[in-house]
């Protein structure tokens, strides 16, 4: 396939790039960036494309088109400014793109859309997991995502098929929330946050690139899944992991309020979570390399 992505030099799609190039596949990338990153020159012949948002004619010939597109909701002080930069970049910005692929002489036969978790809402508390019937949440995470889900419907009525993947606390050793982890767990200060009853749905790097592709290949997929790990957690058990990968202890519990006075209403994705299952990448087939915490850690910190 000749895929269009953009937001494709951030964190997945650094990593889902050569994974699928390896497979054959070629790409067009959409950036922000003047240059091409150096990890990808290496791969070959990449179309580069520097702009915000691409035109129809940009878009053009691709079979399939990933969207990647938002801004970070986690590690932020949420102010009104923050905030609205959080719902743009993706509900508008989504909006606007929906409208270039419609206006394709030559439409993409797969759009795939980024969504995340928090569509579900979030929980200090251990629950049931939530599967891809449950419905969305009503706090400002769950409605960005459910805004933002919503703009690819326009994709899908003229009959590409859609898939939106609904994507949790990615685990990886180059970025993300894993490398903020590791130091003090490393320096022996780590441990549980607040109640660490939350919910950490997580999933290997590999696994979502492996996933994103199967999706993207099987012509029967489309709708939203759930791109986790079928073992979410609590925070508790995962900072207990954590250090006993390390070697170290996790004594350290940080209250609810240090990360508060940190992020003020942003904390709550790091003292509130969901506990998510992959119920139809399951059902469809799709297997896990990576589908226990330490397993997981052990690989990635190998790495690290």
């Amino acid at each position: 396939m000749k895929i269009g992505i953009i937001g494709g030099t951030g964190l997945v799609g650094m990593e889902f790039i050569p994974y699928a190039i390896k497979r054959g596949h070629t790409f067009r990338i959409f950036t922000r960036k003047k240059e091409i990153p150096s990890d990808l020159k290496q791969l070959g012949e990449i179309d580069f494309v520097t702009t915000t948002l691409p035109t129809s004619a940009q878009l053009e010939g691709m079979d399939a088109i990933i969207n990647l597109v938002g801004e970070p909701i986690a590690g932020v002080r949420w102010t009104d400014e923050r905030k609205t930069l959080i719902r743009t970049s993706r509900v508008e910005f989504t909006k606007g793109l929906a409208a270039r692929i419609r206006d394709c002489k030559r439409p993409p036969s797969v759009y795939m859309q980024a969504s995340a978790v928090g569509y579900y809402g979030m929980s200090e508390t251990e629950h049931e997991p939530y599967d891809e019937n449950t419905k969305p949440g009503d706090d400002f995470l769950a409605s960005i995502c459910v805004d933002w889900e919503n703009q690819s419907n326009p994709i899908k009525d003229t009959g590409i098929r859609t898939v939106v993947i609904r994507t949790g606390i990615v685990l990886s050793p180059k970025g993300g929330a894993l490398e903020k982890m590791i130091p003090p767990f490393k320096m022996g200060v780590g441990g549980p946050i607040a109640s660490g009853k939350q919910g950490m749905s997580w999933i290997h790097i590999a696994d979502l690139v492996s996933a994103m592709l199967f999706l993207l290949g099987k012509q029967s997929s489309s709708g939203s899944y759930n791109v986790v790990s079928p073992s979410p957690c609590k925070n508790a058990y995962f900072a207990e992991e954590l250090a006993k990968v390390l070697f170290r202890p996790a004594l350290m519990r940080v209250p609810a309020f240090a990360i508060q006075m940190l992020y003020g209403e942003g904390a709550q994705v790091i003292t509130q979570g969901q506990y998510v299952y992959p119920k139809r990448l399951l059902e469809e087939g799709y297997e896990f390399q990576y589908q226990y915490l330490r397993d997981s850690l052990i690989n990635l910190i190998k790495k690290n």
